[in-house]
């Protein structure tokens, strides 16, 4: 029995890092301190006209913090729950807390997009050391999604927060003791359409590169950034099970490689685990329903045994003993190199756009070595990397600039930890992954481009101005010139004249169907993610990597 007799929602959850307890808060206000392995209640605190909403242990154990509702913070002893400090820098609700490695700092981010720096310091020598308020910073202009510190691994002490406004912001922390929370500028733009769900440290893969952070998005894509230039060294799918992933942490301490595993959550039902080094295998990963709605909360014991998840509004707490052999087994079945990632592709192995993907990699590198000479050619089976994007292209995927960036600094970088050189050439087997992990798991239809348009127009009724469509074409975003217009409407429509190619009133259909040629219905949208269906699908063998941990009925509401 974890816990009974749970009166209200339950949002926040955290285990002990050192001992068996797990702390559990309610919007009654209820605090309590579980033993996980006698079952039993250790400690508990009730706040009175407070709604506590998180919770979160400090790394050596000593502190729990309370996050409230309304903006309040308390710090508690976690011997015997007693206050040790408040803090109320913000009147929204706290939904991030994170501090560093030796619980020097603590910061914390709340609904209004504030993140609140505090330190524990002596202010004269002669006093013992106390928690002070530093300073604050609003550098987000839409929800904070996630926040962390940087590791032991780092060369100097780094704050980072990601927010629905796809930004990735690094705050200077060592200067802020006698200044103020200072804002590294510029800030990482993560995404262009999709919207970052979750942040955390990276430590893992890669010698001498350990300076990176993993943010996830709701377009089911993992991303990998290195914080010293702010470069994307990695794009990977992510699980396609209920949804994109919320949150993500790992399992066991000290450990790299295949030997660790991470946990994570979906907004809604589904928990799994995910087998390192991410590379968007789809058989190294697994989920499972874990609650009927929300997940509010996950957390894994000190010794990567059990997990645990709170539901919310289901009343509900939750253990799961964790087994990540199945997922490793699994991953070892699934075949070596390219073979799990083509299980992917249209067709298969064997199908026509597998075989599409060879000639035209085989014409790149014809290509790339000058397409009119009578010269004997020597192709040692890679392209340079400037051919990438012709080659997705061709293949039905059109990558925005920033995306072309990532892919290069991908590959660029992919045996920078181990050499210390650059690559600038990639094989077969290499651009299939890279292929398989970029392209959009949803196909974009004429629904996007009407959603497009209603944004440029910004919500305003009836068709928008060529005048106005090629204004924003030009200045706005990744800007084209007119003569790459032209071009564009050449292939598209067979005639580069702009007045002739557009209407002076654009439909925002006619242009999705006439101009770009796109279909309504919703088969070709399964066809143009090809594999989506079949990694969406329930995997029932996935099920045994992770079992509940409790007697039957044992989690009560």
């Amino acid at each position: 029995l974890i816990s009974q007799g749970l009166d209200s929602p339950v949002h926040g959850l955290c285990c002990h890092p050192q001992l068996p307890l797990v702390a559990v808060c309610g919007y009654s206000g209820f605090l309590h301190l579980w033993n996980y392995n006698t079952r039993s209640l250790h400690l508990v605190k009730i706040f009175e006209k407070l709604v506590p909403h998180i919770l979160q242990f400090s790394p050596d154990g000593k502190i729990l913090v309370v996050g409230f509702t309304n903006g309040y913070c308390k710090l508690l002893k976690s011997s015997d729950l007693s206050e040790i400090v408040s803090f109320r820098d913000s009147r929204d609700c706290v939904t991030h807390a994170a501090f560093n490695h030796d619980t020097t700092f603590l910061a914390l981010a709340h609904a209004d997009r504030c993140v609140c720096l505090y330190s524990h310091r002596h202010h004269e020598k002669s006093y013992p050391k106390e928690w002070t308020y530093c300073s604050k910073q609003k550098s987000h202009w839409r929800p904070i999604v996630g926040l962390c510190f940087s590791g032991p691994e780092s060369e100097k002490l780094r704050l980072f927060s990601v927010g629905e406004d796809r930004r990735l912001v690094e705050y200077a922390v060592k200067g802020s003791e006698l200044g103020g929370l200072r804002v590294v500028s510029p800030d990482t733009a993560v995404e262009q359409e999709a919207r970052p769900t979750g942040l955390l440290w990276y430590p893992f893969g890669g010698k001498g590169d350990n300076q990176k952070v993993l943010t996830m998005n709701d377009e089911y894509k993992f991303k990998i950034w290195n914080t010293v230039n702010r470069s994307c060294r990695k794009t990977a799918l992510a699980p396609t099970y209920g949804g994109p992933i919320a949150q993500m942490m790992p399992v066991y301490k000290d450990v790299d490689g295949e030997d660790q595993f991470m946990l994570y959550a979906t907004h809604e039902k589904v928990v799994g685990l995910v087998q390192l080094p991410l590379d968007g295998n789809p058989s190294k990963s697994m989920g499972l329903i874990a609650h009927p709605g929300q997940i509010a909360a996950i957390s894994i014991d000190y010794q990567g045994q059990y997990a645990f998840t709170c539901g919310g509004s289901d009343l509900t707490v939750n253990q799961w003993l964790i087994d990540p052999q199945p997922v490793a087994s699994a991953s070892v079945m699934s075949g070596i190199g390219i073979e799990p990632f083509v299980k992917l592709v249209d067709g298969g192995e064997e199908g026509e756009f597998f075989s599409d993907m060879k000639d035209y990699f085989y014409y790149a590198q014809i290509r790339s070595q000058d397409e009119d000479t009578t010269k004997a050619r020597v192709l040692d089976g890679t392209i340079p990397v400037e051919e990438i994007p012709h080659l997705m292209c061709a293949l039905g995927y059109f990558p925005t600039q920033l995306e072309i960036k990532n892919m290069t600094n991908e590959v660029k970088y992919s045996k920078f930890g181990e050499t210390g050189e650059y690559v600038d050439r990639i094989a077969f087997d290499d651009f299939a992954k890279l292929y398989v992990n970029h392209r959009p798991v949803f196909a974009v239809g004429p629904e996007q481009i009407q959603q497009a348009f209603e944004a440029m127009k910004r919500r305003e009724p009836g068709p928008m101005s060529r005048e106005n469509l090629l204004s924003l074409l030009t200045s706005e975003g990744e800007k084209m010139t007119l003569e790459e217009l032209e071009r564009c409407l050449e292939s598209l429509v067979g005639d580069p004249a702009i007045h002739r190619a557009l209407d002076e009133e654009v439909e925002a259909l006619d242009f999705a169907h006439n101009v770009l040629g796109l279909a309504e219905t919703e088969e070709n949208k399964q066809q143009d993610s090809p594999g989506l269906n079949a990694k969406a699908q329930w995997d029932s063998n996935a099920t045994l990597a992770l079992s509940s941990g409790l007697p039957e009925g044992a989690a009560t509401s």
